[in-house]
């Protein structure tokens, strides 16, 4: 036998072994229950799998039902929201007051010009409450005339829907936590009467009248409020059978004239000095003449 014929049998031996070697190297197939999942990466001893990506981010907060009529415009969560110009332009409750009204309040869309317009008054304060929707109602006067009132909103922010989602949210909840820190946390039950002056920056709004407290003849509110600064004063104790100007007795109850105090009438005829309070309404006839100037405030130092 030739030299050739001999290497016959031991080539076709070695391309066997190769071939079964080339076998065992294969990487298991997909359907394998060893397979690797795809994307992941093998090391010598170990699998590293990417973790699963959810694809979603956090929920936008939602709230509890607090309010219903048009409580989208109120809580700056309405379709036109993003219309509202926000540099504030200084006005005054009479100004306000003598807006025309609409003829109609549609429920989730703004009247221009008025509610696409934020104001900013100083105005004299009279009395707040924690409304059943959870909004702060603070009533305001114009310094001139104490007896020209309108309505001002604090939404909770924190809690009622449209008002957490809102992108205004922030300054809400800080406008409502200046007029408690400056006056206290108001009752859910009644009005408390407060004393001072503030400047009230807000959302020009138009409610329906359903005779609510201070509400102006037009409906003109400031809802939602989004700046609070109080200049002066504080709340007013609750009216008493005692004078609260004095700490006597008196059958004669609280003169109307202050209607946001409980002052006895005269006599006697009392000052300033005798009494707690400063910057409070005073209407004519002033028995106690203790608005000076005339211009609707007592006690004004």
């Amino acid at each position: 036998m030739s030299f050739s014929r001999n290497l016959t049998p031991l080539c076709a031996a070695l391309f066997a072994l190769v071939l079964t070697a080339a076998g065992c190297a294969k990487a298991p197939s997909s359907d394998s229950p060893n397979a690797s999942p795809p994307g992941a990466v093998t090391t010598n001893s170990t699998t590293l799998t990417p973790a699963p990506d959810s694809g979603t981010a956090n929920p936008p907060p939602v709230g509890v039902h607090c309010g219903t009529e048009r409580w989208p415009v109120k809580t700056l969560s309405d379709q036109d929201s993003g219309s509202v110009n926000f540099t504030p332009v200084q006005s005054r409750v009479a100004d306000l007051r003598a807006l025309a009204a609409p003829a109609s309040l549609p429920q989730s869309s703004r009247i221009t010009p008025t509610e696409v317009t934020v104001y900013s008054v100083t105005a004299q304060l009279v009395e707040f409450k924690m409304e059943d929707d959870r909004d702060i109602h603070l009533v305001i006067a114009d310094p001139a005339d104490p007896s020209a009132t309108m309505i001002t909103e604090f939404p909770d922010a924190d809690r009622c829907t449209g008002a957490v989602a809102s992108d205004h949210a922030q300054e809400m909840r800080t406008a409502r936590a200046a007029l408690v820190a400056a006056f206290g946390q108001p009752s859910s039950s009644g009005f408390t009467h407060i004393n001072g002056t503030a400047t009230v920056t807000g959302v020009g709004f138009f409610d329906f009248l359903h005779g609510q407290t201070g509400v102006a003849s037009n409906g003109i509110e400031l809802h939602p409020v989004i700046g609070f600064t109080a200049s002066s004063g504080g709340a007013v104790p609750p009216p008493s059978t005692h004078s609260a100007a004095t700490g006597t007795g008196t059958s004669a109850g609280c003169d109307p004239a202050y209607p946001t105090v409980c002052i006895p009438p005269p006599p006697p005829d009392l000052d300033c000095n005798d009494i707690p309070f400063r910057r409070f309404t005073v209407l004519p006839p002033d028995p106690h003449r203790f608005d000076g100037d005339h211009d609707g405030i007592g006690c004004e130092s």
